[in-house]
């Protein structure tokens, strides 16, 4: 029989159900008289091989190598330079029949590697892209915690350990590893429209914002499934105190102490879930369209008193003004012809000329009172 076997297979003789012999790449002959004869042949392209330890002894120990790994123990098969396979606990068996000969000194290159990682402890050694990508799937984890943000490490459901910014990597054989980020830069929270009734009974619309950051990260972790949504209804329970205890002209008065009033609460809750509240103001109370109308009314009502004594004020002064003014020229006749003199200055100023009609004995009086 004449049988010919690839550079990529590998084949056994089989005579009489029993494999008696080994066949590498080429052309072969085999001899079996009165026996069935069958060949098995193997493609070793995929690295991996599965076979019993008749076939196995037949094997050269440099084309096939046998890999047994503890339950802690990983191997990662390489050809060529190139990740290709990684491997569990167990016994593996992997060809290593890839071979490149130097023509000069002759020597012969396994082109196979086979690497073996202990994978005991929880921290691994960061892992190159194309092994991770092969590890990640069952056995390995990795984060990368940005600038301004930590990383959290779980061990079989408990933080273990609450890292800097970085990349981490932890084997996940031997018990389950979590890695989870949190970001420490300051965020913003706005609760809108929060109706409010006042003490006078009063209905209005509040928005209040708040920044805050996160303080504990290990609390944070720990303590609050969501712990923006703590914040936010703390919020909301403290604008709903303040408001609650003033009337509607209290509160406009006093719109500032609002905030300060609310802040002492807010501050507890979020330090309860890691978070540090960093400032809290309202920014806007909004009425209903009626209570602007009648508020409007109120000022307008209150500017027109205000405009009335003013007035008022104005009137008597001038008046007090007039009756000096009356009493001087009461007690000194000339300042009245004075006052005269200078009302037809003026008003010849504007019209040109003015005729004077004065009675019998008018002019010298006249003249006789500006001399003097």
């Amino acid at each position: 029989m004449k049988i010919e076997v690839m550079v990529h297979e590998r084949a056994f003789v089989v005579i009489d159900g029993k494999p008696v012999r080994y066949l590498g790449p080429g052309v072969h002959r085999v001899t079996a008289w009165f026996k069935p004869v069958r060949i098995e042949k193997l493609s070793v392209t995929s690295l991996t091989a599965e076979l019993d330890e008749q076939r196995l002894a037949l094997v050269p120990a440099n084309e096939l190598r046998v890999i047994s790994l503890e339950p802690h123990q990983r191997a990662l098969i390489s050809r060529r330079g190139k990740p290709v396979l990684w491997l569990g606990a167990g016994v593996h068996q992997v060809w290593t029949v890839d071979r490149l000969v130097d023509r000069k000194t002759r020597e012969v290159k396994d082109l196979v590697q086979v690497d073996v990682f202990d994978t005991s402890a929880v921290e691994a050694k960061v892992l190159a892209p194309d092994v991770a990508a092969l590890a990640k799937a069952k056995d390995y984890v990795e984060l990368v915690a940005h600038e301004g943000s930590v990383a959290l490490r779980w061990v079989d459901g408990q933080l273990d350990a609450v890292l800097p910014a970085g990349r981490y990597a932890a084997w996940n054989t031997q018990r389950t590893v979590q890695f989870t980020a949190i970001d420490l830069k300051e965020r913003q929270l706005h609760v809108t429209g929060q109706e409010v009734m006042t003490k006078d009974r009063v209905t209005l619309r509040l928005n209040v914002s708040a920044s805050f950051r996160v303080k504990d990260p290990r609390r944070l972790a720990v303590v609050a499934r969501n712990p923006d949504d703590v914040v936010y209804l703390a919020m909301q329970l403290a604008a709903r105190d303040a408001i609650t205890m003033k009337t509607l002209d209290e509160l406009l008065a006093a719109r500032d102490e609002l905030a300060k009033q609310m802040t002492p609460a807010v501050v507890a809750r979020a330090e309860a879930v890691g978070l540090e509240l960093l400032e809290l103001g309202v920014k806007d109370v909004v009425l209903p369209g009626e209570m602007k109308d009648l508020l409007n009314k109120v000022i307008q009502a209150q500017k027109e008193a205000e405009a009335n004594v003013i007035l008022r004020r104005e009137e008597t002064q001038a008046t007090r003004s007039m009756a000096q003014t009356a009493k001087v020229l009461a007690e000194n006749p000339l300042l009245i012809r004075l006052k005269e003199l200078e009302a037809y200055t003026e008003l010849a100023g504007k019209v040109g000329h003015v005729h004077v009609v004065m009675g019998e004995g008018g002019l010298p009086t006249l003249q006789l009172n500006t001399s003097k």
